[in-house]
């Protein structure tokens, strides 16, 4: 067992704290060179791992533009809004419609009593108690209310009954109604109900009776159909009738061709996107002769230039990845290859407006950024239109990438890189890495844990030698003391 009893310079005079202190720095280099290393390797892994999720993200957008199913979006117009607004909530099956309006539909008045209370308010409280019965054909209940109640909660009570009334109260106005459309009456059976407008035991109010409700009635190409409310939907569309008609009002279902617009220059933002992102990380200036921090470093430095110091070692962490920069120029690849079995006019981006960046000088700079001339783009998507959607979304049976729309080429060649970088750093959602770098990490960890153990032991064996030597000292300078304290003596 090692004694945990140390001399510090008691009989040397020696500052043998600071010595050990400097030789164990010394003796702490090879394990400070496993720390950099495993922080450089965290922000390794924590790099491509920024960027498999950036990747993944532009993935799953793919969805909007691999799938025929998602281009065919529809765009209904009415020749008469004033008459017959629609919009499509669907996939109308049909281009066209005949819409007449026979007969406009008038909503179900309720029937309903107004009371009007004396309270200052709907939260004051009543000074006496009463009851009321309510009756209705759902059948009676009785509403009994406290010095303790105020309107709220009187109306409360009623709304939770079940005759089927319901309380409001509004302007000074208490009103009840009755939505199934028949009568009701209210009966005051205890104490007096003068603050809600009532009066003592007996006193009644009768619900005004209310009218019922009339279909809209329309003729849909021919067909006679009748709706509940002037708004309903038909096959895809929401239709409002707001007058009626004495002919036809027509309805023309076309390709919403913005949609489609939009949804691929989005697909064109994303794209540029990525790139943007995967090249800077990749072309990232690399600092030589920076290196990661430790913890004794940053307590000797400002926050700020510690900071600063610690950016300028992780820069350029993926500076030419490999990884990356293949990844790049197979989804370059996949966009410029040409679509085998479409028409020869529309088989490549550029037939349908959408290029590198313009010829000149700095063009190099773009790294493959795509650009779109929108004329061009919606012409095609105008005329044909679907010849455009064929171009992204093509499925090839045999899954030959030459028959392969471009969507779903990005998306294979996308999941490709996913897998490779996931293989190399890992994901979060996994409870245990197996990653290259996760198993890196690992090692480097345990390499440090059995060094750190090591250090232990050197610097128990300084400072037993060290402590070997004060007492060596120390038992010198007592021999010496009583020689001279033996001569003085004589």
């Amino acid at each position: 067992m090692v004694s945990n009893i140390r001399f510090g310079g008691l009989a040397s005079g020696l500052d043998t704290e600071k010595m050990i202190k400097d030789l164990m720095n010394a003796e702490r280099a090879p394990v400070n060179k496993l720390k950099r290393k495993k922080q450089t390797e965290e922000w390794r892994r924590d790099s491509y791992r920024e960027m498999n999720s950036s990747l993944l993200e532009f993935q799953k957008s793919l969805d909007n533009l691999r799938f025929a199913a998602n281009f065919d979006k529809k765009k209904a117009v009415s020749d008469n809004d004033a008459a017959v607004s629609v919009k499509t909530t669907g996939k109308p099956v049909l281009s066209n419609y005949a819409i007449k309006v026979n007969q406009m539909g008038e909503t179900a008045v309720p029937a309903s009593a107004q009371l009007s209370p004396t309270l200052a308010n709907s939260s004051t409280l009543f000074t006496s108690d009463f009851s009321i019965k309510l009756s209705s054909s759902a059948g009676d209940t009785t509403i009994n209310v406290t010095t303790s109640d105020t309107i709220d909660s009187m109306i409360r009570k009623i709304n939770q009954s079940t005759t089927g009334i319901k309380a409001t109260y509004f302007n000074n106005k208490l009103v009840l109604n009755n939505n199934d459309g028949t009568t009701f009456n209210l009966e005051v059976t205890n104490g007096n109900a003068s603050e809600i407008g009532l009066g003592g035991v007996g006193s009644t109010k009768a619900a005004t009776p209310g009218t019922p409700g009339t279909d809209t009635e329309v003729e849909i190409n021919g067909v006679v159909h009748t709706f509940k409310g002037n708004t309903f939907t038909y096959d895809g569309m929401e239709i409002t009738v707001k007058q009626k008609t004495t002919g036809t009002v027509g309805v023309n279902v076309t390709q919403d061709e913005e949609a489609v617009f939009n949804g691929i220059k989005n697909f064109i933002t994303k794209y540029n996107e990525v790139l943007d992102k995967v090249n800077s990380k990749t072309s990232e200036k690399k600092n030589r002769g920076y290196e990661p921090l430790l913890d004794e470093d940053r307590e000797k430095l400002p926050e700020k230039t510690a900071d600063k110091l610690e950016e300028m070692a992780k820069s350029g962490i993926l500076q030419r990845d490999s990884i990356l920069t293949s990844g790049l120029d197979a989804l370059r690849f996949a966009l410029t290859n040409p679509l085998k079995g479409a028409d020869p006019k529309f088989d490549t981006l550029s037939e349908i407006g959408i290029t590198g960046a313009p010829n000149s000088k700095y063009a190099y700079l773009d790294k493959g950024k795509l650009y779109i001339d929108e004329a061009k783009l919606r012409d095609a998507i105008n005329k044909n239109g679907d010849k455009v959607v064929q171009l992204f979304t093509q499925y090839s049976s045999t899954k030959d990438p030459k028959e392969t729309g471009l969507a779903q080429r990005l998306y294979d060649e996308l999941d490709k890189s996913i897998k490779l970088i996931s293989a190399k750093a890992g994901n979060t959602t996994l409870a245990v890495d197996d990653s290259v770098i996760g198993k890196s990490i690992t090692q480097i960890t345990k390499d440090i844990d059995r060094w750190e153990d090591r250090l232990v032991e050197i610097e128990n064996r300084h400072w037993k030698k060290f402590t070997a030597m004060e007492k060596a000292l120390s038992k010198y300078n007592s021999q010496n003391s009583w020689f001279a304290n033996m001569s003085s003596g004589q």
